[in-house]
C-alpha cells in the first residue's frame, strides 16, 4: 500500500530550467528568466491547473503566479507547501497526471466574517455612513479628500503596488450594514476638494462562499426599490448588482471559479460618487492681469479632455480667456510663468516649472481614423492628454506654441491607427 501511494503521488520529471525555493515566508521561482517571488503571508488561494499539457500550481497572494510543475525543484517545495497551507494533495496528484485542460482549487485561505447586519432597519446611508470611533463620526458622501484626512481617523498606506490608499482605523456602518474595513485611493495630484469618488472594501462570510453577497443582497433589495434586471447581473460565473442612492451607487460583486475566473469568497462592495461638484470648480475663476497675458487661439475644432473630477490641474476658464477667446481653444501664459488651456467651461493650469515638455501626436487612418493628441509631459512622469482633434490640425501651432510657453513641442513619427 505504502509504494502505492507513492506511485500516485509522483511528479512529472523536472526538465524545466528553474530555481525553485522557498525562503523565510517567500516562495522565488523563475518566469521567462526572471525571479519572480509569492509573499506566502498574503496567499489567499490555490490552484492546480493544466494548461496546453502541462501542469502548473497557481498562486495569489496579490497578483497571478503560475509555476510550472516540471520546472526544476519543484518537487521539494511542495511538499513544504502543502504542510504549512494544507493542500488537496489527492485532487493535485490526480490532476499533474493528465493531459486535459482543467483546473481546481485546491486551498483557500479561511476568513474571519468581517460584516453583520442589524435587525435594527437604519436608511441614514442616503446621507453617509458612520465611523464607529469614540465618539462615532458620521461622513456625509459629500465629505472631500481633504476634509476626511483632518479628521485622524485613519491612516495613508502603500500597497505592493506602491499605489497609495486611505484605511479607516474604526468599523464602520453603512445603514444597518456594519463593516470591519473600508478604504479609498488616494492620490496628491488628484483633486482633493471635491467628495471622495469610490470607497471599497471586499466582504467575507465565515464560509467563504457567496453567503456575503446574498446578504447584502436581501439587505439593500428590502430598503433600496430596484428592479435586478435594470440593476446588473446573476450569471452563474459572476453576480453584480448596482443600488441607486441619488448619485450615490453601492455595488456588489462576487465571482465564481471558471474557466478564466477564480473564486476568492468574498463578496466585492464599491461605493460610487457620480454627484456633480462642478459648481465648486467654475466659482472660482482664476484672475490674469489682461496687460501682461499673452493668449495664442487655436482656430480649430479641439475636444478638451480633462476632467475636473481626477484632474487637480482642471480650474474654471478664467474670465479673461472667456473674454479674449470667445468659443475659441486657446492657450495663455501669464506673468508668473504659469500656462494653460481652455476648454469651453474649463481650463487646466500648470507652472511650467514642473512640466517636461508638450507632445503633439498624429496618427494616421488605417482600421481607426486618424487624429491628433495634444498632451503635457509632467516632470513627475504623468501624462495629461488636453486636446482631441482632427488628424494635422494643430500641425501650424507647433512653433508658435512653443516660442508662446518656452516649452519644447515634440511631434513623434505618426503611426497608424490599427
Amino acid at each position: 500500500m505504502f509504494n502505492l501511494f507513492k506511485k500516485n503521488n509522483a511528479f512529472p520529471k523536472e526538465t524545466e530550467a528553474g530555481n525553485i525555493y522557498i525562503k523565510d515566508d517567500h516562495l522565488f521561482y523563475e518566469d521567462h528568466a526572471h525571479e519572480e517571488s509569492v509573499d506566502l503571508t498574503l496567499l489567499k488561494y490555490a490552484y492546480v491547473e493544466v494548461l496546453a499539457g502541462k501542469p502548473y500550481l497557481f498562486l495569489f497572494d496579490y497578483r497571478q503566479h503560475y509555476i510550472p510543475v516540471g520546472q526544476q525543484g519543484f518537487s521539494k517545495i511542495y511538499p513544504v507547501l502543502t504542510e504549512r497551507f494544507g493542500f488537496d494533495d489527492a485532487l493535485f496528484y490526480k490532476t499533474i497526471a493528465s493531459k486535459k485542460e482543467q483546473k481546481y482549487r485546491i486551498w483557500i485561505a479561511k476568513r474571519t466574517e468581517n460584516y453583520t447586519i442589524s435587525t435594527e432597519t437604519r436608511t441614514d446611508y442616503v446621507k453617509g455612513f458612520e465611523v464607529l470611533s469614540t465618539p462615532p463620526v458620521f461622513i456625509s458622501w459629500d465629505t472631500t479628500y481633504e476634509e476626511l484626512l483632518k479628521l485622524n481617523i485613519g491612516h495613508l498606506y502603500q500597497s505592493e503596488f506602491e499605489t497609495s490608499y486611505f484605511r479607516f482605523d474604526y468599523p464602520i456602518r453603512i445603514g444597518s450594514l456594519m463593516i470591519d474595513i473600508l478604504e479609498f485611493y488616494y492620490d496628491t495630484n488628484e483633486r482633493q476638494n471635491i467628495g471622495v469618488q469610490s470607497y471599497f472594501t471586499t466582504l467575507y462570510a465565515e464560509s467563504n462562499t457567496d453567503k456575503s453577497y446574498y446578504d447584502l443582497r436581501k439587505l439593500w433589495l428590502d430598503q433600496i426599490p430596484t428592479a435586478i434586471d435594470d440593476a446588473g447581473y446573476e450569471r452563474d460565473d459572476q453576480k453584480y448588482l448596482t443600488f441607486d442612492l441619488g448619485g450615490i451607487s453601492l455595488s456588489i460583486c462576487y465571482t465564481y471559479d471558471v474557466e478564466s475566473q477564480y473564486d476568492d469568497g468574498g463578496t466585492s462592495l464599491m461605493i460610487n460618487n457620480h454627484r456633480d461638484y462642478a459648481n465648486a470648480i467654475l466659482s472660482d475663476k482664476l484672475a490674469l492681469d489682461p496687460q501682461t497675458t499673452q493668449i495664442l487661439q487655436l482656430k480649430t475644432l479641439l475636444g478638451f479632455q480633462p476632467d475636473y473630477r481626477n484632474n487637480a490641474h482642471v480650474i474654471g476658464l478664467p474670465l479673461l480667456l472667456e473674454k479674449k477667446a470667445k468659443h475659441q481653444q486657446a492657450a495663455w501664459l501669464a506673468d508668473d510663468n504659469t500656462f494653460g488651456f481652455t476648454g469651453d467651461q474649463y481650463a487646466i493650469l500648470f507652472d511650467r516649472e514642473d512640466v517636461h515638455k508638450i507632445i503633439i501626436q498624429n496618427v494616421l487612418p488605417a482600421k481607426g481614423g486618424g487624429y491628433v493628441e495634444l498632451s503635457v509631459w509632467l516632470k513627475s512622469e504623468n501624462l495629461i492628454t488636453i486636446y482631441y482633434g482632427e488628424q494635422g490640425a494643430l500641425d501650424e501651432y507647433v512653433q508658435p506654441l512653443q516660442e508662446l510657453l518656452g516649452v519644447e513641442v515634440e511631434t513623434p513619427e505618426p503611426y497608424y491607427n490599427c
